[in-house]
């Protein structure tokens, strides 16, 4: 089973165990089951209780997880979902998951490497692409385009360019 990023334990919400999940366009709403892990680590299977949004969060009720200090102890927590319950993620959206792995190029044609990360940044996200330029940094801006079997990117002066004195290209 293919399992995909859709989110972040933000923080405790209330008293009564809900978790505050970050990064979720809405697929909350319609799941059974979610897989928290730390990166790295297998984690552990949920059942989803009830979800409904919260200003800028998800708050989401995990069955076992019955109290504030339950639901604590859970921040930082990456939030995934299984890929054959989400269907299709919408018109110009797109699940982490389907984007690893992808291969990057610029409007040239020139090979920049192949999507390997994400980062949350609480505005755009950002793609960690790998290859022969080492790390870049490419955020998710208007200047990306996702096609079927390829990112196309037109970057902007200076955003695949190795800043002085660091080992990371590009970036936010």
């Amino acid at each position: 089973m293919a399992w995909v990023h859709i989110g972040v334990v933000a923080r405790a919400v209330g008293l009564a165990g809900l978790v505050g999940v970050a990064g979720s366009s809405g697929a909350l709403a319609s799941l059974e089951r979610v897989l928290l892990r730390r990166r790295g680590e297998e984690g552990r299977a949920y059942r989803v209780g009830g979800a409904r949004r919260q200003g800028r969060l998800w708050a989401v009720k995990l069955v076992g997880v019955d109290d504030r200090g339950g639901a604590e102890a859970l921040r930082g927590l990456e939030v995934l979902a299984a890929r054959e319950d989400l269907g299709e993620a919408g018109e110009g959206r797109h699940f982490w998951g389907d984007l690893e792995g992808r291969a990057v190029v610029t409007v040239e044609g020139e090979p920049v490497g192949a999507v390997t990360g994400f980062l949350e940044t609480g505005g755009v996200d950002v793609l960690v692409v790998t290859g022969e330029r080492g790390e870049v940094l490419v955020p998710l801006a208007p200047y990306v385009t996702v096609e079927k079997a390829r990112i196309v990117v037109d970057p902007p002066e200076g955003l695949l360019e190795l800043p002085a004195g660091t080992g990371r290209k590009g970036g936010p």
